[in-house]
């Protein structure tokens, strides 16, 4: 997470960890001063290891439970390479548009084919007919071609790119794209 990015937004807007799992993002902005911090994700189980190992968010796998509030800034970190259909993700921004406002912003970190030739082989089973997704143990994960997330972002505006070398779950080197959006 690049500090600098959230250094506009107010400490006491509330902040939401779109797919947080088990919390681990809780932590960070709580030191980073922010103190109305939301957790969603879909996983029942994630949500209680989250609200054990992780306190100081509002946890929920009820999108609904998120309404009345309008979030000053959405955290989605390799939330999309867990969602392979264009029409699912589609369906996520649509969510997001729903609770946050103009001067809101996204901070999307996620994955390129471009930039991850570690992962070529994989990309060539184009689960579900898309290439770069694949099947990791019972799992489907994808990344995505250069310009993917500024169009599925087309309602938002790009302020600030940048690459950051990283490892995945199973320690394979892996480039995260970082992408800075503020609602227009």
């Amino acid at each position: 997470m690049l500090p600098r990015w959230l250094e506009d937004i107010e400490r006491s807007a509330a902040v939401l960890d779109m797919g947080c799992g088990y919390g681990r993002l809780t932590p960070i902005l709580s030191d980073l001063g922010f103190s109305s911090i939301y957790g969603f994700d879909l996983s029942p189980a994630l949500i209680e290891r989250a609200k054990r190992e992780s306190p100081g968010a509002a946890y929920t796998n009820q999108f609904d439970e998120l309404a009345g509030r309008t979030y000053g800034a959405v955290f989605c970190l390799a939330l999309f390479t867990c969602c392979a259909e264009d029409q699912a993700q589609a369906g996520i921004v649509s969510s997001i548009d729903s609770i946050t406002r103009p001067g809101s912003v996204l901070y999307v970190s996620d994955y390129l084919v471009d930039d991850n030739p570690h992962y070529a082989d994989r990309y060539e089973q184009r689960e579900r007919g898309i290439y770069g997704c694949f099947k990791s143990r019972d799992l489907i994960f994808r990344h995505h071609p250069t310009g993917h997330f500024q169009r599925l972002l087309g309602n938002w505006q790009l302020h600030d790119e940048r690459v950051v070398a990283g490892r995945t779950l199973s320690n394979n080197p892996i480039n995260m794209h970082q992408y800075l959006f503020v609602k227009p």
